[in-house]
């Protein structure tokens, strides 16, 4: 017994001493070579280390440490300092519980994955604080990182902490990132993502689930973009071992929902649209979702809005995104000098102003894309309803196309009005009235026309039309009956002073015609559809030219002062008849006839020939065939 005890003795102090010499070993200066013994056994890379120190009881620090990669590439590192979880349980691995780092330079990122997660797997290390790291691999570059890493049991799994001063991905510099996320393989939380970019200032929430991301919440400040950035530039095979430029379209491909996302004074700029000076708050948006089946709420205003040098400002909305539905409770802008406000509801078919009210404006349509687009727009819409309107001293000029026309000072309000159901423009419903200063088009001004309409139980009457100009008067009503399928029509119109010019306009006749005329009109008719109109027009129009001259080209009198009897137009049933009319002159001969099935214009016409001097003319209505004969002596 005693035996046994002096040599358990003898071997407790074997192992005393043993320790107290490797205790004193590290402390000298060959604890270099032992440690660098140690870790040519732990890892298959190549180390070295230009010094190490041990600190008692469970610290190693190493200084200069290079580690050579496979790619024949090199990891330096300033400093490593391991502390060991020191435990009497000599059955269990060791642990190292702390590892940091500081001054790493990783010029090629890291080329063995699988050597790291072996590592991680040995020592299990429990937290890891990484300083001053520089990393770059392919288009990833990141300065001055600051990485702690605390890993679950799977590596790469874990809570990670990332600041870097600068970090540049695909041709883009995000400065001040920082980023706080829990790792988890197709489960990541991401509780913090900031940096700036572009001048502006990013930070985000969100969680991935599978291979797609939710924002939680974002807020985005003094952002301002263009349409490039969410293209990904064509690379020629020149180019083919260059970065690839950051494509914001593919990484929104990867976010499926983002829940809350705030935009304040920020900027987008795309073809001919530009959006600056942004506020926006969307709530609920899917990504992958079209507009119509969303179910969202929408805030936004801006300095301005500009489209195809068309300038809104001011806009502010706020709307309410359901299935098939947009309930705006405000929409409100500057246009032109002019101050829009309403409100209401729009579906893919279906547009109902709850009000419209404008005032002051003045706009002149000189790009005919605009009026174009709006016109494109308002004709997909099955049904167009504004329960009040009311526009004040507005002046509207369209100048964009050879058809001018225009109003100024404006005045108009209306009740409960529908203007287009089933994909037909009319008044269906309600009461309009509408005045103006002056009014112009198709070469004629009016001052101060006015015009008041009303349709009740589907019968659209319109009260007056009163359209004073310069030298006379045009004075019309009219009913239609919009609640039957044939839609019986009548129209009564009387006119004086109208420019025998305008007039004679559809002729295509190369004589320019002065004087006036007197025009009334009693027509009616079935218009269900231009069949039903070219089968049922019935009713007269008398015109009567006075004070009238023409000129007409090549003629050796170069004005002739011409006597036009009344015209008589008999229309019955879709025929129009032009008795014949004759042309009173000394030095001219001239008529006017024919007859005309609206429903066979091709095999009838009205006819129009001028004799005068050694020219004649002559022009068939509706073929448009016009035909002039030079007989005059050569100079």
């Amino acid at each position: 017994m005693r035996a046994a005890l002096k040599i358990s003795g003898w071997f407790l102090l074997l192992l005393l001493t043993s320790c107290v010499a490797l205790f004193l070993y590290l402390k000298t200066s060959h604890s270099n070579w032992l440690t660098q013994q140690v870790l040519s056994r732990v890892t298959s890379e190549a180390v070295s280390i230009g010094e190490s120190h041990y600190q008692y009881p469970n610290t190693l620090t190493l200084s200069q440490v290079t580690i050579e990669q496979a790619n024949n590439t090199a990891i330096a590192i300033d400093n490593v300092q391991i502390t060991i979880d020191t435990h009497w349980d000599w059955s269990a691995p060791i642990v190292m519980s702390n590892i940091a780092i500081s001054g790493v330079n990783l010029p090629h990122g890291i080329s063995d994955t699988h050597e790291l997660k072996q590592l991680f797997k040995q020592w299990q290390p429990q937290y890891i604080d990484v300083k001053g790291m520089d990393f770059a691999n392919h288009d990833f570059i990141a300065r001055d990182i600051h990485l702690t890493f605390t890993p679950s049991a799977t590596f790469p799994e874990g809570d990670i902490n990332i600041d870097s001063e600068q970090v540049y991905w695909k041709g883009e510099a995000l400065d001040n990132f920082k980023a706080r996320l829990n790792y988890q393989q197709d489960n990541t939380q991401l509780n913090l993502l900031s940096f700036n970019w572009r001048g502006g200032d990013i930070q985000l929430i969100a969680e991935q689930h599978g291979q797609s991301w939710t924002i939680n919440d974002a807020l985005i400040r003094n952002l301002h973009l263009s349409k490039a950035q969410f293209v990904q530039p064509e690379v020629s095979q020149t180019q083919v071992s260059l970065p690839q430029h950051l494509s914001l379209a593919e990484l929104l491909n990867n976010i499926d929902i983002i829940e809350h996302i705030k935009v304040e004074q920020s900027s987008w700029q795309q073809d001919d649209l530009a959006l600056n000076q942004v506020q926006l708050q969307l709530d609920h948006w899917s990504l992958k979702t079209p507009v119509w089946m969303q179910k969202s709420k929408l805030t936004f205003s801006a300095e301005s809005v500009a489209w195809h040098e068309q300038v809104i400002l001011e806009p502010q909305l706020s709307a309410q995104i359901e299935q098939q539905h947009i309930q705006f409770d405000q929409l409100s802008f500057l246009f032109e000098q002019g101050q829009f406000n309403t409100s209401g509801e729009l579906s893919p078919e279906h547009l109902l102003l709850n009000e419209l009210d404008v005032k002051n404006l003045e706009w002149s349509i000189t790009d005919p894309q605009v009026s174009g687009a709006l016109v494109r727009y308002f004709d997909t819409l099955k049904q167009i309803q504004i329960n009040t309107l009311k526009v004040e001293r507005s002046q509207i000029i369209d100048i964009s196309n050879a058809s001018h026309w225009q109003f100024s000072s404006l005045n108009a309000q209306g009740e409960n009005l529908t203007v287009k159901q089933d994909n037909q423009w009319a008044l269906w419903n309600g009461s309009f009235a509408a005045s103006a200063n002056s009014f112009t088009a198709w070469g004629i001004t009016s001052i101060k026309p006015y015009l008041e309409t009303q349709t009740v139980d589907g019968l659209w009457r319109i009260k007056q039309l009163f359209l004073p100009i310069n030298d006379g008067l045009i004075k019309a009503n009219s009913l239609i009956n919009l609640g039957l399928i044939s839609t019986p029509w009548e129209l009564s119109v009387r006119a004086y002073g109208i420019p025998l010019k305008e007039l004679a306009s559809p002729l295509g006749i190369a004589v320019d015609w002065q004087g006036l005329t007197d025009v009334s009109a009693d027509l009616n008719g079935l218009g269900g559809d231009e069949l039903m109109l070219r089968h049922s027009l019935d009713g007269e129009i008398n015109i009567a030219p006075h004070d009238v001259k023409i000129s007409i080209p090549f003629a050796t009198q170069p004005q002739h002062t011409v006597i036009i009897p009344e015209i008589n137009i008999q229309a019955k049933r879709g025929i129009i008849n032009v008795p014949e009319t004759l042309f009173v002159s000394n030095n001219l001969t001239g008529d006017l006839q024919g007859s005309l099935d609206l429903v066979t214009p091709n095999e009838g016409g009205i006819t129009l020939k001028i004799d005068a001097d050694c020219v004649s003319l002559s022009s068939t209505l509706p073929k448009g065939r016009s035909q002039i004969a030079v007989t005059c002596p050569q100079p």
